[in-house]
């Protein structure tokens, strides 16, 4: 894995889950969706340096990559891209013990997205529902990194059973209209969103 986060951005993340878990005092947030408002925005590494800050708080932490298109947390991470997310809503997955990876941080966890592909299947939400329900048996902090609800369906499907949804918005290249729209596609299966996390690459 290459070394990340730079210092500052560490403290951000920090800052950032102690508000989350001030949050939780109110809302149960075990998931946690982080989705980029434009198509042209990545939320990866966002999701990641957030997932360290909870791993180093001593949270049992699970990153869940579902770009399943274009899958980039393994490659961060150094690990093998399959088993995971892919196949096992596709069903043929097997146990989904089999799919967890150990990324060798300690506290930190990863369901890669699996063989990237462009193939698309029809996602019902009670498979959604049915897994994300055994991944909160195995952490304490669930992170999904999903591509924009706008142009991925299973992102809604995820975003329909996750407890928040933050989105990730890059300063001075983000368009206003990009945040309304993920905003609308969320509100209309009901996600709760809580925010949008601005930053600067």
């Amino acid at each position: 894995m290459e070394q990340r986060p730079w210092p500052i951005i560490a403290e951000a993340c920090r800052i950032l889950r102690a508000n989350l878990e001030a949050l939780r005092l109110e809302h149960p947030l075990q998931v946690l969706l982080l989705t980029p408002a434009s198509p042209r925005e990545a939320a990866a590494e966002v999701a990641l340096d957030l997932g360290l800050a909870f791993a180093e708080a001593g949270r049992r932490t699970l990153l869940v990559d579902a770009d399943l298109e274009r899958p980039r947390l393994h490659e961060a991470l150094g690990v093998p891209p399959s088993p995971g997310l892919r196949a096992l809503l596709s069903g043929m997955g097997g146990p989904i013990d089999t799919a967890l990876t150990e990324t060798g941080i300690p506290g930190l966890g990863l369901l890669p997205a699996g063989a990237p592909g462009p193939d698309r299947w029809p996602l019902s939400s009670r498979k959604v529902g049915e897994l994300l329900q055994a991944l909160r048996r195995r952490a304490e902090r669930i992170l999904i990194y999903a591509p924009p609800a706008q142009t991925a369906s299973w992102t809604l499907a995820l975003a329909e059973h996750s407890d928040g949804v933050l989105l990730v918005a890059r300063v001075r290249r983000t368009h206003r209209a990009h945040l309304l729209q993920a905003r609308e596609a969320l509100e209309r299966v009901h996600a709760t969103v809580l925010g949008v996390i601005l930053w600067k690459a």
